[in-house]
């Protein structure tokens, strides 16, 4: 089978909606106290703690219509010491590094609108299939990302790391990573996720108000709802 010849430029875009749905945000007013969390690499909600600060660094050169069903964390966990299944999985290294980058040179929003940006693009259903093809070598994939970039004027940091991902030939981590970085960023600014289930998609007013009703219940600095439709799940008028 040939090998992807097509330029990415002549994919469109069209939706960049993801299954599940992407997350709703609703900040706190900026007088709300803001906690800090520390990440856990396999948690599934998230738990408030206080950050570990301990974070490797690196350069672009070197890195080593219903109501639905609602879940969401709420206890506090005591502060667990460094362990040295911290980082386990590659991308949390790579996710954490990348945080630590930002946090030093004052960039982290800046990073954080990229991750974003680029973890939708990449949830694209064209793209996923190309980037999950087997036949489509490693090169090609990593022409992808470098297209995704040039469309937009990407933070020099997270470049930097995606250059050295497409060099080592690990662009299958890049979603990973990218997820990582969200997770951590969210568990450090002291972020409440919520995963609100139904049975077909709620509209975004109903997510902004499910946001600030939870956002008052549990004083979190910043709320985001993930909308995961599941067919069987009920329905209430």
């Amino acid at each position: 089978m040939d090998t992807l010849s097509s330029s990415v430029s002549t994919f469109k875009f069209a939706a960049l909606h993801s299954t599940p749905r992407e997350l709703h945000n609703f900040k706190a007013p900026p007088n709300t106290s803001q906690s800090h969390h520390q990440f856990h690499p396999h948690q599934s909600h998230l738990t408030s703690t206080r950050p570990n600060k301990t974070a490797a660094s690196f350069t672009s050169r070197s890195f080593s219509n219903s109501y639905p069903s609602l879940t969401s964390s709420s206890g506090t966990s005591t502060p667990k010491s460094a362990s040295p299944n911290s980082h386990q999985k590659p991308a949390s290294g790579y996710a954490a590094a990348l945080l630590d980058k930002a946090l030093c040179h004052s960039s982290l929003e800046a990073v954080q609108r990229d991750v974003l940006k680029l973890s939708r693009l990449l949830k694209n259903e064209q793209i996923q299939a190309v980037c999950a093809d087997p036949f489509v070598g490693d090169k090609d994939k990593g022409q992808i990302v470098k297209e995704l970039l040039s469309s937009w004027k990407v933070n020099r940091y997270l470049a930097a790391l995606l250059r050295m991902l497409i060099e080592r030939n690990k662009v299958a981590m890049v979603s990973d990573v990218l997820e990582e970085f969200q997770r951590i960023y969210d568990d450090l600014i002291g972020t409440r996720v919520v995963f609100v289930s139904s049975a077909k998609k709620i509209e975004e007013d109903q997510l902004f108000h499910i946001a600030k009703r939870v956002q008052n219940l549990c004083g979190a600095a910043q709320v985001k709802i993930r909308n995961l439709i599941h067919e069987g799940v009920l329905s209430y008028p």
